[in-house]
């Protein structure tokens, strides 16, 4: 139901646009404003002027933004007005008044960790549909969007499914204990009920007295039992493995490379690269073993050519959420040098997991496998956010796979066996991703259905439990 009360939005991503030549050189902008580190740098389109994004505090930090024409800086809510911006674009609504915008370094009730990205901005519009999107600003994307509606529905959901509301009266420890009881309750009941009315109901049928009869709630209660048992045990088993894997703690988000590199490191301005700008779609800062290097984003090949059309429908809608992007060629420029860095893709993304995985040097496990993934799928899904990733896989008896996203240099996903197999379970005893080829409306009938059933056989049991009382 949550992806049927999903709003429309106009559009899901921005199209990738040719970047910019500074008219001014980074390092100028550094030194006329007394910057003396930073820890990343983007180019962006600010209020119809090219501009320098910068990152000079913590990862979480506000950028101050730069005019790349004349050097100066852009005001103390840049920031804001950019994430405004990004989030008219999205909506295509440039009349609507902004009646909020509040910067989020923290998740919360209405933007909750599911949703992986952080710090982004929450923007509401005073528009009829009442939308409220959230977007990243470094880098710009969109992160999701609401509506009043959707919202209250993904509340009801977390109190009455998740059951948020127990971390309220003790933490997340008692509400996992409680939800595997409960669902462990549901298990044993469901076999007993399989048992008694499915294999020895030619014993149990036999009524004690003449008047004792079967009855119609009996019967019913029975017959739909029946019918219901196997996906009852399927959600519940699915369910309670789910739960018990959150008693550890996902701390993806505490994992960042995104150290401060000093001004003088920077040899070679980004000007001074050999760079056709033309096929340039951004510029980054990265830094791999103590050397800072530009991440230079080429244009995707459809793109470069005039020939290719007309992008007016680049990032459009199609009313489900974004699956796959195409993911830009990098290239990795020495900040000191100029010079480009062989297979700076593949050596940034394994120098991430390196660092990531918390092993010493000489511990480290032989990488078998590096691979650029550009679409959700498999171990690396939908919940997962981020894309385009890394994936660096390990020759470790559990498997072990770690997903970086370079353009922010954080961990995007570790997975081993144990969530492999718990991934499985939860994706078809749960979510029933086995009829997901018929389509994504066909399998969340499906799940509708089957929860429908076992909510029927549950009011048919405590209405005969009443009776016989």
């Amino acid at each position: 139901m949550s992806n049927w009360l999903r709003p429309k939005i106009a559009k899901e991503t921005l199209p990738p646009t040719p970047a910019f030549r500074p008219a001014v050189p980074l390092q100028q902008v550094l030194q006329n404003h007394q910057i003396s580190h930073l820890r990343n740098v983007r180019l962006v389109r600010f209020e119809g002027q090219p501009a320098y994004q910068l990152l000079l505090e913590a990862p979480t930090a506000v950028p101050r933004y730069f005019s790349a024409r004349t050097g100066t800086e852009l005001g103390p809510d840049a920031d804001r007005r950019f994430a405004e911006r990004l989030a008219r674009y999205f909506t295509q609504d440039s009349t609507s008044r902004v009646t909020s915008a509040e910067r989020l370094t923290g998740f919360t009730q209405d933007y909750p960790f599911v949703n992986r990205l952080l710090p982004v901005w929450k923007i509401t519009f005073a528009a009829p549909n009442g939308l409220t999107v959230y977007v990243e600003t470094m880098p710009a994307r969109l992160a999701t969007f609401n509506n009043p509606t959707r919202a209250a529905f993904l509340r009801m959901f977390s109190l009455l499914h998740t059951w948020s509301w127990l971390e309220l009266i003790g933490n997340n420890t008692v509400r996992v204990l409680v939800m595997v009881t409960l669902l462990t309750v549901i298990m044993v009941s469901t076999l007993s009920g399989l048992i008694i009315y499915g294999f020895m109901w030619r014993r149990f049928r036999q009524p004690r007295k003449a008047s004792d009869q079967i009855g119609w709630l009996r019967k019913n209660h029975r017959v739909v039992g029946l019918a219901v048992s196997l996906v009852t045990l399927t959600f519940a088993f699915s369910g309670a493995w789910h739960a018990l894997r959150k008693l550890e703690p996902d701390e993806r988000l505490r994992y960042q490379h995104a150290p401060a590199v000093a001004a003088r490191q920077l040899g070679v301005d980004v000007t001074q690269l050999p760079l056709n700008w033309e096929q340039v779609q951004n510029v980054a800062l990265a830094e791999l073993n103590g050397q800072a290097y530009y991440q230079v984003f080429q244009l995707p090949a459809d793109e470069k050519s005039p020939a290719s059309g007309p992008k007016g429908k680049a990032g459009n809608s199609t009313g489900q959420p974004v699956e796959a992007v195409r993911a830009a060629t990098v290239t990795y420029y020495s900040a000191a040098t100029g010079e480009p860095l062989a297979e700076g893709s593949t050596q940034y993304a394994q120098f991430l997991a390196n660092s990531f995985l918390g092993e010493t040097a000489d511990q480290l496990p032989a990488i078998e496998q590096t691979a650029l993934i550009d679409h959700f799928e498999g171990e690396y899904g939908f919940i997962n956010k981020r894309l385009p990733v890394m994936k660096v896989a390990y020759a470790t008896p559990s498997q072990t796979t770690l997903y970086v996203e370079p353009a922010t240099g954080r961990l995007a996903a570790r997975v081993d066996n144990a969530d492999r197999y718990e991934g499985l379970s939860f994706a078809f005893l749960h979510k029933y991703h086995g009829v997901g080829t018929l389509g994504k409306n066909i399998r969340d009938a499906v799940t509708m259905l089957s929860a429908a059933g076992v909510l029927a056989v549950s009011l048919l049991g405590l209405w005969l439990f009443a009776k016989v009382k």
